[in-house]
């Protein structure tokens, strides 16, 4: 069954059959009326009433009654040979103007929105030439917008038929159309679209804001190429849904140029759909420069990047494709510099410019600082004017944000730990987050990793006995470095240097200076610090009794102490159950089995490569050789493995925390 445009569309071919029969001195008209009428009804409108003829010399005009009901109409004049300019005016039933084309071409269109039904009158007029003329009326597409109407008008009279060597000409409005009368030669980058398509050009003779919305019957899908229809690498911005599994939409500043849009459909969907077109003129980022509000040192400023535009983009956070606001700094003199951006609403990217409107100024980029929701740049600046934009990750992010700045001597002031006296204490035994700034700091310290000239400061721990010692950031604003002492400032004691410490340490006093990588990198820090103990480790290792081939060993892990974590007993967070070690001793290459039983609870079995795992290594998987927990069932655990010849250490321990109790332990050697 057909729908009612689809026969609408017929009916007005069956006319434009007869008229262009009847024709004797204008048949070069039909080509031109058929291409007409092809692309109105490939934008979903109809014809209604008669086609009009008629012959006209220069200067004179012809008044053509048209009835119309209270709608949006479309009315095509189309001169034919010898005519240069064709004019047409509406006239409603009382004789008043409604809509005149503002044309100079051989031919004429206009679009009016009428509020009552009646008989109106098209007046045609031979501006310049002579000759016949054909005219036609149709309803349906763009709003009643008079910008809607002038494009309705071109794309009519341009005889588009919606492809890149014959787009449909597009400008601001809305209007109904359908892909199932387009071809399927193109295809956009965010989503499968080899389906029908139909291509709209659009020319922005300024900087503009586009927006372009398809609420279609099918799945849909949106892009933008520049330039060059046919090149599918010109593509600009590309969308497939949008809040909606079918809808699309796309929100873009565009420079001056011409731009091709393409309305396709996901997979092999096609149909009718919908489009509402937005431009609005958009101020240079030159204008928004000269309208930059100040920043001032160390008075937060508010604001809103909502209703903005993407002015700018950064050498960080992708680019910062999202829309930005500009604010202005000025420096007096050199000095260190810290400027933190904080949002809520979006994943925040702060940049600096030394001139507002120059890419290639940049002087800093950061979407990274102390919070998921900061952005922090620190370091070194000249004295100077500088552009500073609050800017988001991500297109169509936006919202209210704070910006701070902080400005600072180059060599530095006074800081908390900022000196070995003043050594900030840390945690002697277990796990502990810990925070600095380094942005006050001095520079005292360096280590062979780095540090030389940057600012510093230094924390004092006291190991009560033999521990495994870690260190290692969890947040910063600039690049920091650890540098671990034996003696505070005395760099022939550095025991350890970079972004991370793991060393096992004696029992005595240390000194953990955070310094800057290098110099200029400077601000808020956060590490996780860890002091383990290993004594235990390293007793119940040197004890270890020795298991031979074709033992079986029984035994209980109640009261045995916890000393040892595996990779396969749960959260390592987790494992407080205690343990008993073993000895394996093979001069040889050899295949064991180890089997495990422990018939109360949910017993572990470890064998590691050594007693210790290896300061730097990633975790305790680096130390084992082998591990299982349950392999028949919670009460059994077995490793079947084939070990180099060396000295190896069995744990018998517990899954997390509660498990403990009698085992047995088999240990064969296989051929």
């Amino acid at each position: 069954m057909r729908s009612p445009w689809l026969r609408r569309a017929l009916a007005g071919f069956a006319v434009l059959s007869a008229a262009s029969c009847a024709s004797t001195r204008g048949g070069e008209l039909e080509p031109r009326y058929v291409a007409v009428h092809n692309a109105l009804a490939a934008m979903g409108l109809a014809q209604v009433g008669p086609i009009q003829r008629g012959s006209l010399a220069t200067g004179r005009e012809a008044r053509l009654p048209i009835e119309l009901a209270a709608q949006c109409t479309t009315i095509i004049a189309l001169g034919g040979v010898g005519v240069a300019d064709l004019d047409a005016a509406l006239l409603d039933p009382d004789g008043k103007p409604v809509a005149h084309d503002t044309t100079r071409d051989p031919q004429a269109a206009l679009r009016a929105c009428v509020d009552r039904p009646g008989v109106y009158t098209l007046v045609v007029r031979m501006a310049e030439g002579a000759g016949e003329f054909i005219e036609a009326t149709w309803t349906g597409g763009a709003g009643p917008g008079a910008a809607a109407a002038t494009g309705l008008a071109t794309a009519t009279a341009s005889t588009a038929r919606g492809t890149c060597e014959s787009p449909i000409p597009l400008v601001a409005g809305s209007l109904n159309a359908s892909t199932a009368h387009g071809e399927s030669e193109h295809e956009g980058s965010c989503a499968s679209s080899g389906s029908r398509e139909l291509v709209y050009k659009l020319d922005l003779p300024s900087r503009q804001r586009v927006t372009v919305e398809v609420d279609p019957r099918f799945d849909a899908v949106l892009y933008v190429r520049k330039d060059d229809c046919a090149d599918a690498d010109s593509e600009l911005v590309c969308n497939d849904d949008v809040g909606h599994e079918r809808k699309s939409r796309i929100d873009e500043v565009f420079d001056p140029g011409t731009y091709y849009v393409f309305v396709d459909g996901y997979a092999s969907e096609s149909g009718v759909f919908h489009m509402t077109v937005a431009l609005a003129d958009t101020p240079t980022l030159a204008e928004v420069c000269q309208r930059s509000r100040p920043l001032q040192n160390g008075v937060p400023s508010q604001g809103t990047t909502n209703g903005s535009f993407d002015f700018a983009h950064a050498s960080c956070g992708d680019s910062a494709k999202g829309p930005d606001a500009v604010h202005r700094l000025d420096v007096g003199q050199r000095s260190r510099l810290r400027v933190v951006l904080h949002s809520d609403d979006f994943a925040p990217v702060v940049h600096l410019r030394r001139a507002c409107a120059d890419e290639a100024s940049e002087v800093g980029c950061a979407n990274t600082g102390g919070t998921d929701d900061d952005a922090a740049f620190v370091g070194v600046v000249d004295p100077g004017t500088y552009a500073v934009f609050a800017d988001a990750n991500e297109r169509d992010t936006s919202g209210r944000y704070s910006l701070s700045a902080e400005v600072a001597p180059e060599q530095g002031s006074v800081a908390p730990g900022d000196a070995c006296a003043d050594a900030l204490p840390l945690a002697s035994r277990g796990e502990h987050a810990a925070a600095g700034d380094t942005f006050l700091a001095r520079d005292d310290f360096a280590g062979k990793c780095g540090g030389v000239g940057a600012a510093d400061v230094v924390y004092k721990v006291e190991v009560p006995r033999r521990s495994r010692v870690s260190a290692r950031f969890t947040r910063q604003e600039g690049r920091h470095v650890f540098v671990l002492m034996r003696t505070c400032g005395d760099r022939g004691s550095e025991l350890g240097c970079g972004a991370a410490i793991d060393e096992i340490l004696s029992p005595g006093t240390y000194w953990l200076a955070v310094d800057g990588a290098r110099e200029g990198s400077l601000g808020r820090f956060t590490f996780d610090w860890r002091v383990r103990e290993v004594a235990t480790q390293e007793a119940a290792c040197r004890a270890a009794p020795v298991l031979f081939a074709g033992q079986t060993a029984t035994a209980s892990t109640s009261g045995a102490g916890d000393k040892f974590t595996t990779s396969c007993g749960g959260r390592e967070d987790t494992q407080t159950s205690p343990d008993r070690t073993y000895r394996l001793v093979l001069p040889k290459r050899t295949h064991v089995r180890l089997a495990l039983a422990t018939p109360a609870w949910d017993g572990v079995l470890a064998i590691r490569k050594s007693c210790l795992e290896a300061p730097g290594a990633n975790g305790v998987r680096s130390a084992e050789a082998a591990c299982n927990n349950d392999s028949d069932d919670t009460h059994h655990s077995r490793v079947d493995a084939t070990l180099d010849e060396g000295t190896y250490y069995v744990v018998v321990d517990g899954h997390a925390g509660g498990n403990e109790g009698q085992f047995t332990l088999e240990y064969k050697t296989l051929p």
